[in-house]
């Protein structure tokens, strides 16, 4: 078994069927005077058993079914039910709830044996206890019906399906600018530059001519040069 699965509404449902069932052994109602007269001294009260003759079994199968369901939710498994078992245990919580209120309001009547004896019966804590746990027990069904997953999704908003994606748009065409393009103006032409003069030219270079030749006089003898 696993106490995780249960929720706030099973544990209070759980904890109030075990309260209802510990309070039906506590004092429900007392005699306050018989034929007139006070008792004082006397312990004539009586618990849930004893003053009632039917209701004390339906309490009692109210507190074993709640305790059982809460059990079986922390099993592995939960057996087939005609009904959610949160809701049979709201239903559950108010039938014990209203018959606990009944005989709050109208007390039960008492065995005299057949004899003409005026009896009051005062009620005690043990039905007031008794009808604060069988609220609980209501009240817990209640809210475990609501935080039951069937519940959840029935109440869950529906999913919104998924936009579908819409293309870019397309980027509007700028307009023309109604300005004309300025022509930038032309460089300005440096003034043309006066010619550079050439250059002189070196002198050539004359060579001095080269001495005549003189011939020999013819015979051989060559006169010595002077």
């Amino acid at each position: 078994m696993d106490s995780g699965k249960l929720g706030v509404g099973e544990i209070i449902a759980g904890v109030s069927g075990l309260l209802l069932f510990v309070f039906m052994f506590l004092p429900w109602y007392g005699v306050d005077a018989v034929g007139g007269f006070g008792v004082s001294g006397v312990n004539a009260n009586a618990n849930a058993w004893e003053a009632f003759s039917f209701i004390d079994i339906l309490l009692f199968l109210v507190a074993v079914v709640v305790v059982g369901l809460v059990l079986v939710q922390m099993a592995e498994s939960t057996p087939d039910l005609p009904a959610p078992p949160a809701q049979i245990i709201a239903i559950a919580g108010v039938v014990a709830f209203v018959l606990i209120l009944f005989r709050l309001l109208f007390t039960p009547g008492f065995d005299t044996a057949g004899l003409d004896i005026d009896i009051d019966l005062g009620r005690k804590i043990g039905v007031f206890l008794g009808l604060f746990a069988a609220a609980g027990i209501a009240y817990g069904g209640w809210r475990a019906t609501n935080e039951s997953p069937s519940a959840v999704q029935e109440t869950a908003p529906p999913i919104a399906p998924e936009p579908t994606p819409t293309p870019d748009p397309v980027p509007p065409t700028p307009a023309p600018d109604p300005t004309p393009p300025q022509t930038p103006a032309p460089d300005p032409v440096p003034p043309p530059s006066a010619p550079t003069p050439p250059a002189p030219a070196p002198p050539p270079v004359v060579e001095p001519p080269a001495p005549p030749r003189q011939d020999p006089p013819s015979g051989g003898y060559s006169p010595p040069q002077q």
